[in-house]
């Protein structure tokens, strides 16, 4: 008597008893490390076109002209005062640009103002001290070679050197947006920083050329440099306990 014959599965095609009834799905890949962005250029702060750049040149060509264009009691009272206000002015700049980085000082509102002032305060003093070369260059005191490349008296030339740098730190802020990238964020603290030089030098020259100061003067000068080191003291302390 013949057996039935057992049919037994392929191993190939029989599903396995282990075997999941679905197919997982596959697990997530990792996050991709995402470039950090490119700093761009503030909006606020754009290159100067053609027409801002001929403008400011014309406006300093006017007033580099003024004493020459005002005279009589006018272009004395600039030959006293020019340099006092544009010094005050510069001082209040320097001063305002050190407190724009206190963020743990000023609200965000505060530091934005105080933004707009320094930069206010910086195109105030640079236009009084072309008003203040001007007036000496039209009265003699000076003569124009000399007040660009220097006399060699020291006091006299560490005013030459403060206009330099500070005309240099004006540029350099109003080319900000181009300067703020991660390329050249360095080199623009480095010279736009330069200002604290020129305004030293700036202090030495307005204390030590020409006339004596009248007291107020020199009250205002000191009141610029105690808040000014006090600013820095601060700045110095905190960066010592973010450390």
């Amino acid at each position: 008597m013949a057996q039935p014959a057992t049919s037994t599965a392929d191993p190939a095609t029989a599903p396995s008893a282990t075997a999941p009834s679905a197919i997982a799905p596959s697990a997530t890949a990792p996050d991709r490390a995402v470039p950090a962005p490119v700093r761009q250029g503030p909006p606020h702060t754009p290159a100067p076109g053609v027409r801002a750049v001929s403008a400011g040149l014309l406006l300093v060509a006017l007033l580099l002209s003024a004493g020459a264009l005002v005279g009589g009691a006018v272009q004395e009272f600039l030959d006293r005062m020019a340099g006092v206000f544009a010094l005050v002015a510069l001082s209040l700049s320097v001063m305002l640009g050190l407190a724009t980085v206190f963020r743990d000082v000023l609200a965000p509102g505060l530091r934005q103002s105080a933004q707009l002032l320094h930069r206010a305060a910086g195109l105030v003093g640079v236009g009084f001290l072309l008003v203040h070369i001007g007036v000496k260059v039209a009265g003699e005191r000076i003569a124009a070679t000399d007040a660009l490349l220097g006399t060699g008296d020291l006091l006299v030339d560490l005013g030459t050197l403060a206009a330099q740098l500070f005309v240099l730190a004006l540029v350099t802020g109003l080319w900000r947006g181009v300067f703020a990238t991660r390329r050249w964020i360095r080199p623009f603290r480095i010279l736009h920083g330069l200002a604290y030089v020129a305004w030293l030098a700036a202090l030495v020259h307005g204390l030590g050329a020409g006339r004596t100061p009248a007291l107020w003067v020199t009250v205002s000068y000191g009141l610029c440099v105690a808040a000014t080191a006090a600013a820095l003291a601060h700045r110095w302390t905190r960066g010592r306990r973010g450390r």
